[in-house]
């Protein structure tokens, strides 16, 4: 990767005179920060405050926040009448459910048949028409949620490119920056979702994931994210990074508010043969009761978590800067009466993931890297998108290269003065397989699904010296990263297909947040969602983002968290 010059915090914020530039003000005379939705509709219960006024307060907020931030990519000029039509409902018929009424932020790679274009950030797709609303948002729409926008992203998920890009960056929205400090790391795809969230720019957001685009951001927005298994939700109308790793799921500021959204948008859906793989385990009647698996930290008691030490905690995430916060989270939660289990590592770690961020392990041989696969699930998922839209010039996906060759030539991104162009060198990559699933494809794709779902199903069962066995209720690994790396945390759950959480734990020197993980088995949901809120009624910690350097303007935005030059510790 071409790491380039940005403007860096080169010292830890530590107690300098700060005033937040952005407070957030009353709604309707209310308090709406970090609000959650029981009480939103406890709000609208008692004639508080309205679905409108509430869209309304976070329209005026986006207008304040995002030419600084570029959290969101485009405000639904309907939201509002969206929203009063809503009140309507709830007045003659009641509310439909814990949705009713919540504006909600879509990734911009989700479509949305509406005013809002969905163009995964790409200015190639700004003027396609989308044949309908994919599964997930016409779902939300069904629950009552205000469709407010779509929300910022890496371009094309984080896809069009490797060589020349910037975290968190799009050709349409310009850069996704940090609402902690804008200095530093969004970390994944789903940047604006993350961030509207934690920025107080919408009640909650729906981001997608291959690989850690649902953890990562959430890691460092300091807020929930939950991962859900392949297959709970569907994809359908989504714009593909890889239909075969491809998830989608919620970024929320409490576990109850993500199981809310989980409970709406799970299901099968026969546009999406991958949510067929729920019913087939026989999880498909868990999939629209999450929110009951939220508990408090008396659920603790008693439960049983593996920490798998190889690679993921002896890295950089694992680092001297956040390891004091770990050990003091473990150590709460052994007084809570959880039983930890050390060591219960992942066979074979070490050939399948890079020990310092996203990527493959050092020594992988080139035919089981896993953009063999990727380029080719690339190539065919978008091609497909391509050939579904409607009234659009750019009909496949080697168009679409063509169309990105032509005007990356030139700059011109819609970044009010974050003026650069993202590259499509990932693009050529994928074009160049022509789609063709040969032997190499399968090879890589099958080696790298089996290692990693039999190794976390070998972790999460714990072998005593005297042979016992027990079944473990998660395994537990860091959500952070140090120097110019990021958290290994997110590879093996995606290419296993399993679901994983992350909520906030903590933040560093330079205001950046960071968490703790939990991965399960397939279709495991419900228990991570279950043990992840009780952990998180433990720790209870949550930052408010300050803004720090919020003026800057400077990309591109290559270095992982820069201004924190950690070494990592030995691998010995």
């Amino acid at each position: 990767m071409r790491y380039l010059a940005v403007a860096l915090l080169l010292v830890p914020l530590t107690g300098a005179a700060w005033t937040d530039p952005f407070p957030v003000k009353p709604c309707n005379g209310v308090d709406i920060q970090d609000v959650d939705m029981d009480t939103v509709q406890g709000y609208f219960e008692k004639g508080l405050l309205t679905a409108k006024q509430l869209t309304q307060c976070y329209i005026d907020r986006i207008n304040l926040v995002n030419p600084h931030f570029r959290t969101v990519i485009q405000i639904n000029p309907d939201a509002l009448e969206i929203a009063h039509d809503l009140d309507q409902e709830r007045i003659q018929n009641g509310p439909r459910g814990p949705l009713h009424g919540i504006p909600i932020l879509t990734k911009d790679n989700i479509a949305t048949a509406d005013k809002v274009p969905t163009s995964a950030g790409s200015l190639a797709l700004i003027n396609k028409t989308v044949p309908r609303d994919a599964h997930v948002a016409a779902l939300l729409r069904l629950s009552g949620a205000v469709l407010l926008g779509h929300a910022n992203l890496a371009e094309f998920a984080d896809y069009i490119a490797y060589d020349d890009y910037s975290e968190g960056y799009s050709d349409r929205g310009g850069q996704t920056r940090n609402c902690f400090n804008a200095t530093q790391q969004t970390s994944g795809s789903s940047s604006g979702s993350a961030q509207s969230v934690v920025g107080n720019l919408c009640m909650a957001a729906i981001g997608t994931e291959t690989d850690g685009s649902i953890l990562l951001p959430a890691m460092h927005a300091g807020i929930i994210g939950i991962k859900p298994t392949v297959g709970r939700v569907s994809r359908a109308g989504v714009v593909p990074g890889s239909l075969s790793q491809d998830t989608v799921g919620p970024h929320a500021r409490t576990f109850r508010d993500a199981a809310y959204i989980l409970d709406a948008i799970s299901g099968v859906d026969w546009r999406d043969n991958a949510t067929f793989n729920a019913v087939v385990s026989g999880t498909a009647v868990r999939a629209r009761n999450f929110s009951e698996a939220v508990t408090d930290r008396s659920a603790l008691k008693g439960a049983k978590f593996g920490i798998p030490w190889d690679v993921l905690w002896s890295s950089s995430a694992g680092s001297v800067t956040h390891r004091e916060a770990f050990l003091e989270v473990f150590r709460q939660l052994e007084d809570a009466g959880a039983i930890l289990y050390n060591n219960t590592n992942i066979p074979r770690i070490r050939e399948l993931q890079y020990p310092y961020g996203w990527g493959d392990a050092i020594d992988t041989p080139e035919e089981l890297w896993a953009r063999t696969y990727l380029h080719v699930d690339l190539y065919n998922g978008i091609d497909g998108y391509l050939r579904n839209l409607k009234e659009s010039q750019i009909r496949s996906f080697q168009e679409l290269l063509e169309w990105e060759d032509e005007h990356n030539s030139s700059t011109g991104a819609l970044g009010g003065g974050e003026i650069w162009v993202s590259g499509a060198d990932n693009f050529v990559r994928a074009n160049a397989t022509h789609g063709i699933m040969n032997e190499t494809y399968y090879l890589a794709k099958l080696w790298r699904h089996e290692l990693s779902r039999t190794g976390i199903d070998t972790a999460l069962t714990h072998i005593a010296a005297d042979g016992t066995l027990t079944l473990l209720d998660g395994l537990l690994v860091p959500m952070a990263g140090g120097g110019i790396f990021d958290s290994p945390s997110s590879g093996l759950p995606a290419a296993a297909h399993y679901p994983a959480v992350t909520l906030p734990i903590g933040q560093d020197p330079w205001q950046l947040p960071f968490g703790l993980g939990i991965w399960g088995t397939a279709f495991d949901e419900d228990k991570l969602i279950r043990y992840g809120s009780a952990i998180d009624d433990l720790i209870r910690w949550r930052g408010k983002p300050q803004f720090y350097n919020y003026e800057t303007t400077e990309i591109p935005f290559d270095p992982r968290w820069p201004g924190f030059f950690d070494i990592p510790p030995s691998d010995a």
